[in-house]
């Protein structure tokens, strides 16, 4: 009987192109599931059928390799199988980049090894094939070697883990539904230019009451991944904080941005607020800075109060009007 892997928990997704090494090259893309800690996969049997499902944990979720030319190293990754069931899982090595705002790691297939960012072909795990018992550990080495004659800047690849359906249709074991894996970031030291800035920092300029939402997006625009360390303060009309937050601490591929979405919580908020962000990032702490400007006032709040205080007083001028004692005037002949 055919099982099926489906994801049931994920944080982030990625894409793979030419999955499968025995299809034809070109035009095939399969979306899939990439996990940072956790994933759980539930095999799906027919309707009719139970399910079971398949738990386990790859750790670490992400690697950094900081290696000069020509030289070696090797990190081991953990496989731990939190389900009733053994399971198998065939690993890879796949050069990985990023198109999109989001940060979503794209596999790339074997033929485009020639990427400016590539580094599978350094790049060896053992072994190739693991299968985990239940509620056991188990281990595969990534070996990385660096060839003497490349350039500085970032690399990037990625362990993948690919679970076996040993009740494929061609009775292989292979027919694989799903992938997890370890992003592999590695730097060869030297001179990389490393520029990033802050291209957009905003939120609405008027809002009646909060939440605020408050958006920024920073661009790397240099040869290297890197992690911007920054935090945003709000400060009300006299210059006093009363607010602030730090950004989320995530990579950014090179050449693409990344958009933080933040928000501040508080519903009751009046008056003109400065937000201002400060932070840093690569390997000399360059400077990112922004600032922004809003308005929160309650103006359907301050209108209803405003017309209850006008008919407050027209009904005051009116009653007093009204009580006020009519003159008699006399005409005298």
């Amino acid at each position: 009987m055919t099982k099926f892997l489906s994801i049931k928990k994920f944080k982030h997704s990625f894409k793979i192109s030419n999955l499968k090494p025995a299809r034809p090259a070109g035009g095939l893309k399969i979306a899939v599931f990439f996990v940072l800690g956790l994933a759980l996969f539930v095999s799906k049997l027919n309707p009719v059928e139970a399910q079971s499902s398949r738990t386990f944990t790859i750790s670490p979720p992400t690697l950094t390799f900081n290696l000069e030319p020509g030289k070696r190293e090797e990190k081991i990754i953990k496989i731990i199988n939190n389900s009733a069931e053994p399971i198998t899982f065939f690993i890879g090595i796949q050069d990985f980049i990023v198109n999109d705002k989001a940060g979503t790691p794209e596999l790339l297939p074997i033929e485009f090894a020639n990427n400016k960012y590539a580094a599978s072909t350094w790049a060896t795990a053992f072994p190739e094939t693991v299968t985990v018992q239940p509620g056991k550990t188990e281990t595969t080495t990534l070996h990385l070697q660096v060839p003497g004659d490349t350039r500085p800047g970032g690399r990037y690849i990625s362990l993948t883990l690919r679970p076996a359906n040993s009740d494929s249709p061609d009775g292989s074991g292979a027919a694989v539904d799903a992938v997890i894996g370890t992003l592999v970031y590695i730097t060869i030291p030297g001179d990389i230019e490393e520029n990033a800035q802050v291209v957009s920092f905003s939120a609405p300029f008027l809002s009646e009451y909060g939440p605020i939402p408050l958006t920024t997006e920073i661009k790397n625009l240099g040869d290297l991944h890197i992690n911007p360390k920054a935090t945003v303060e709000v400060k009300n009309l006299f210059g006093k904080k009363v607010h602030s937050f730090a950004l989320d601490n995530i990579n950014i591929f090179p050449g693409t941005s990344r958009i933080y979405e933040n928000s501040w919580e508080t519903k009751w908020l009046f008056g003109r607020y400065a937000a201002n962000l400060s932070g840093y990032f690569g390997t000399n702490n360059q400077n990112l800075a922004a600032i922004t400007y809003f308005w929160v006032i309650p103006y359907k709040l301050i209108a209803i109060a405003l017309l209850a205080a006008a008919l407050v007083l027209v009904t005051v001028f009116y009653l007093k009007k009204r009580n006020e004692p009519q003159e008699i005037v006399e005409e005298t002949e």
